[in-house]
């Protein structure tokens, strides 16, 4: 059963109400540092949570809520960059201030040419476009559950809740060295990016006996990914794609007790167009992996995954201005968006796949860079072979601050 209409009218007609206004921008300390940061703050309007029927208090015998509704805090960062001599070098850093605050930034680069830039840190691998999209400027609260999935199941996490790699989150980055570049070809521009990593993900670091890290062996492998995109001269159609191959023989946890394998390949293509003078934009993505890591010893893959999406984004400034051209449309932005997304996964060569498909429905108000307001409904579905499907649609409304 998933959420009516009735409802998500009268929840959409209240998130209208709590719509909010105020300024920002973007804080230059000189020349060569730039200082900014962004919050989102969530209001979850009603989600449902059928998993929890059939939970009882005891011995009162209170029967548990089925729905969600309440206020958390998703995203708080704050970073800052430098440039110096002339662009040449450039330092920067990202951190997380949300739960456990950590650094998820942290590189210098240098700029040798257009087509040739050195980055060294810890930074966001090679994926799909959407992965290495900053929070902050995607067309969705969330991303695809492919775009998520991708870049953790490419470096260490695992579905084994023996595993010391269960549940670790990459939040997209890893440490290590990258080049970029892009370069003038006759039809358009060519973009590259080339990562050697550790292949654990953020704050998981290598090291002997001279300062133990999270993995004190490693035989000479790394994380190696690719991502390369094709855009035509006038930036209406984009085309990309990205290769990641993550492999560690033997690593050793710095208890010196466990020895672990990591075996992952990951690959996608992704689509963008842009039609002019519409405000419309359409995308889509398709992408396929595999943990190898043999956890059990059974010969068998752990995990095989696939999935893909489709959306369209239509900012409907250029309709407003035919019908009455305002000077606030050049601040206020408004858009509509529809997106559907697959992701599937089998695990451990069973025969069993489940499958998540998520529809998802947007309106997003901006005024320039300085807030965003965003309503999201989800209706989604779960195929599983040995579990019903559960009541999980969700009303997601964000606001988002930017300095």
């Amino acid at each position: 059963m998933h959420t009516t209409p009735s409802r998500i009218g009268g929840l959409v007609a209240v998130s209208l109400i709590c719509a909010l206004s105020g300024s920002a921008h973007a804080y230059e300390v000189s020349d060569q540092l730039r200082v900014n940061g962004y919050a989102q703050m969530w209001w979850t309007m009603y989600e449902q949570m059928e998993e929890a029927r059939e939970l009882y208090q005891r011995p009162s015998g209170d029967e548990a809520a089925t729905v969600t509704s309440g206020f958390s805090l998703y995203r708080a960062r704050i970073g800052a960059r430098s440039r110096w001599l002339d662009e040449f070098l450039e330092l920067g850093i990202q951190l997380r201030l949300e739960r456990n605050p950590a650094i998820l930034d942290c590189y210098a680069a240098f700029r040798v040419a257009d087509w040739l830039r050195i980055v060294a840190g810890q930074f966001k691998v090679p994926s799909s476009w959407e992965t290495l999209e900053s929070s902050r400027k995607l067309d969705f609260i969330l991303r695809s559950r492919l775009s998520e999935y991708m870049v953790d199941y490419s470096l260490a996490r695992t579905t084994y809740a023996s595993s010391l790699f269960y549940g670790t989150y990459s939040y997209l980055r890893d440490f290590g060295v990258g080049l970029k570049g892009d370069v003038d070809v006759w039809v358009g521009t060519l973009r590259y990016f080339l990562m050697l990593g550790n292949g654990l993900g953020t704050g998981l670091y290598i090291s002997g006996g001279i300062r133990k890290e999270y993995i004190i062996t490693n035989e000479g492998q790394y994380f190696s990914g690719l991502r390369v995109e094709l855009a035509d001269h006038g930036g209406i159609v984009t085309l990309g794609g990205h290769l990641d191959y993550n492999r560690h023989d033997n690593i050793v946890f710095n208890s010196g007790r466990t020895v672990y394998d990591l075996d992952r390949l990951s690959y996608s293509g992704d689509l963008r167009v842009e039609i002019p003078g519409t405000g419309v934009r359409l995308a889509g993505l398709v992408g396929r992996g595999k943990i190898d890591d043999d956890y059990d010893n059974n010969g068998r893959v752990d995990v095989l995954y696939d999935g893909w999406e489709a959306r369209l984004v239509w900012r409907l400034n250029p309709l407003l201005r035919l019908l009455q051209d305002v000077p606030w449309l050049d601040e206020h932005l408004f858009e509509l968006g529809a997106r559907f997304d697959r992701f599937a996964e089998e695990w451990n060569q069973t025969g069993s796949i489940v499958t998540w498909e998520t529809w998802t429905f947007g309106v997003t108000w901006l005024l320039g860079d300085m807030l965003k307001l965003q309503l999201n409904v989800m209706l989604r579905d779960t195929d599983d072979p040995s579990l019903p499907d559960l009541d999980d649609d969700i009303v997601l409304l964000q606001l988002q601050g930017t300095v």
